[in-house]
Parts: C-alpha cells; structure tokens; sequence
C-alpha cells in the first residue's frame, strides 16, 4: 500500500506531498494537477514492471505529448517522483530530460548500451543488415549452383568485409543520433537502491522505454496495478478473459445482475463480447454500449484481479449514467480492503455516495479526499481531509469542485 506521495517537478506541480488511504479522492478545479498526480502514481509504479501495467497500458499512454520537455516542471532537466510503501519502503522515481547529449548519472549505462547496441526493430539499420544478407546469400547460393565457390573466395571476403564496413557505418551513425536526438532518462529506486534505468527517444516513435540498466530480481517488487485508458474495449475483453481463467466471472455477473435491473449476461461469441439485457430478444455487441457502462463494467471486472494492488481512475463518473454512481461507488468501497483506489472527479454525487457507502460499512476512515487550488502565483495548495472531516466540508468542496 503506498503511505504517501511526493512529487516534485513534474509537469505543471512545482512540488506537493500528500498521505495516502485506501480510497484517495482528489478534487479541485481544471488545471490544478489532478491528472498530473494520478500519472505521477502510475509511473512511478510501473517501473517495476517495464512501464506497463496490468493490462498493457504502457508509457506512451502517460508520455502522449509532443515533446518530452512538457513532462517537466516549467522545462526544467528533472522531476522527481516518490511513493512510500507500507512496510518502511520507499520508491523513487527520477526523471531525466536532455534535448542533446546524456547527464552524468546514466552516462556508464547510456554508454554501455551504444557500445553492445543490438539491433531494435523499427530503426533503419536493421532492415539495412536484412537487405546485406539477402544479398550475400543470394551469390553465395548462385556461385553454390555454379561450382564455383572455391575460386571466388576473394569475391566473398570482398562482400563481407563491405556488409561489415556498411553496418559499422549505420552503427556510428545510430549511436550519432541517439546522442544527439531528445531523450529522457527513468531512473527507478528502491529504499534507494538503483534497481533499473531505462530511456525514451523522440527517433523511435511509440516505443516503450528500451532498459539499459536492470537489477536481476527486480520482478521480485512488482505490484499489481491498472490506469484507465482510452482503450476501454479492449481492456474489458483482456479481463473478461482472465476472470475466466481464475473462474471468478460468475461471482462478477451475479453481483452486475442484482444491481443492474436490465442486465442478464456477458458473453464471448467468435471473440467479440456481447451483452445480454432483459426485454431484447438479441445480444448487444459491447462496443455499442454507453462509455458509462462499459466504465462500469471494467471496474467491476478489474476489481477481483487487483488484489493488493493499485487502481488509479480518472474521472470514472464520465458519460456514466447517475444510476450507476451508485454501483460504482459500492464497487470501489467494497474492494477497497484488499486494493488501493487514487480517484479523479468532478463528481459530488459520486464523492457523497462514496462516504455514504464506507460509513455504512464502518470504513469511513478509509476515504482521504485531496483538495487541490491552484494559487495566484501558480503553487498548487492542498489541503486533506479524512473521511469523517469530509462531511463537515463537503459544501465547500462541491463549491470547489465547480470551479468557483
């Protein structure tokens, strides 16, 4: 369970620091780094487990920007990025930024990794190499036919040494431009420990952050974790599944069924998902359902697989029918005994129906609520509420959350 959050430098916050619940709801107006938060959490998260999460959302879901330079603070060179963990552990997280050159605390590592480059897919000196060989097992395989492999030896040598002299050149000019090109450097740490570095470059489009430096059991600190993402569809179709496999899908439909008036079923035909809704004679593809149902939906199946881990929603209250607040908020407060929940919203519907539901189960003091306001002179303030301080304030947060 992370305890606390600290960020410094990263994106529009100049630093702020915050405990941590079991449920975490952080409000304010637009522009006061809510989603830098939430992305803050997941990155740093998600160095344990090659920037990926547990579903494949990967970094470039975080890094969708047009330059690297905007994950820092006011175009700075570093931010820094601290979870720490229940049990005395702390996880850091440094990024780097360079628009030429590499900073000193990766150089033996950025300097390794050009020295014993293998080939990445996508670069040209890759399909370079493949053309080279093509071209030298076509005339060794002609002269083969020919008889004539012997006495053109010299003729062989000549090509190899020429395949090996082109590609020493498209090696020079890789690490050239790898040097020179816009990068940033992710440095991940443990109770202070470096257990990895990876970096990003601008010459290798979508890429995930390529390791240069990687502990061996670093896969031993992995927690389970998930963000929204855009690809909604496709992460329910991954749960579906995976409830499946571990034979918790009927338990989730049960519990959908009882509270979803109109809901029957869920199920897979030729792999495509389709739902069942009472009073409709044929199923409904899943992609013709409302964002708000299928925001619904995901939770519901992400919920029972993240156990002891990390769920991280941004504005789940999006497009979603005020029935479902509700569910959704019974959903988060019901597994967050085993999960931990950061929450962006607008919502006081949903904020009310959250206390509303931790109170009746006893759990009030498992709600945190993070208030952020953004300062004239640009800092961001917080303030922090417990759940049980959150009745007494929740006038004053609707009013925030309204932007007034």
């Amino acid at each position: 369970m992370i305890t606390d959050v600290e960020i410094k430098h990263y994106r529009g916050i100049e630093e702020i620091n915050f405990p941590c619940n079991s449920i975490n709801i952080i409000v304010g107006p637009n522009n006061t780094g809510k989603s830098s938060i939430l992305e803050s959490i997941w990155v740093t998260l998600s160095s344990l487990n090659d920037y990926e999460d547990a579903l494949n959302t990967n970094f470039n879901y975080v890094s969708n920007d047009n330059s690297f330079k905007y994950l820092m603070y006011k175009k700075g060179t570093k931010s820094e990025l601290i979870l720490k963990l229940s049990g005395n552990k702390n996880l850091e997280l440094d990024i780097l930024y360079c628009d030429n050159n590499y900073p000193i605390e990766v150089a033996e590592f950025f300097e390794n990794f050009l020295l014993s480059f293998k080939e990445i897919v996508g670069y040209e000196i890759l399909e370079s190499t493949k053309d080279y060989e093509y071209n030298l097992f076509k005339l060794i395989n002609e002269l083969q036919r020919t008889e004539k492999i012997k006495t053109d030896d010299k003729k062989i040598q000549y090509i190899l040494n020429d395949i090996s002299d082109k590609i020493t050149s498209r090696r020079e000019k890789m690490r050239k431009d790898f040097t020179e090109s816009e990068k940033i450097f992710l440095l991940s740490k443990l109770n202070k420990k470096l257990i990895s570095v990876y970096f990003k470059t601008d010459i290798l489009g979508d890429r995930n952050p390529l390791p240069i430096y990687q502990e061996q059991n670093k896969s031993a600190y992995v927690i389970p974790f998930m963000i929204s993402s855009p690809k909604i569809a496709e992460d329910i179709s991954s749960l579906y599944i995976k409830l499946v496999e571990t034979k918790r899908l009927e338990n989730v439909l049960a519990y959908l069924k009882n509270r979803i008036s109109y809901f029957e079923d869920v199920r897979e035909i030729d792999g495509e998902l389709f739902i069942l809704l009472k009073n409709l004679d044929e199923p409904l593809p899943l992609t013709f359902m409302g964002d708000g149902f299928k925001a619904l939906l995901k939770l519901a199946f992400v919920a029972p697989l993240i156990n002891n881990g990390v769920v991280v929603f941004e504005e789940p209250e999006v497009s979603m029918h005020p029935g479902y607040l509700d569910i959704l908020a019974d959903e988060i407060v019901s597994h967050s005994e085993n999960s931990q929940f950061f929450i962006s919203t607008h919502s006081s519907e949903l904020i009310e129906y959250l206390l509303k539901k931790a109170g009746k189960k006893g759990a009030i003091d498992s709600i945190n609520i993070i208030k952020l306001r953004r300062l004239y002179d640009g800092e961001i303030e917080r303030q922090v509420f417990s759940g049980e301080e959150a009745h007494d304030e929740i006038k004053t947060i609707k009013r925030d959350l309204r932007g007034h």
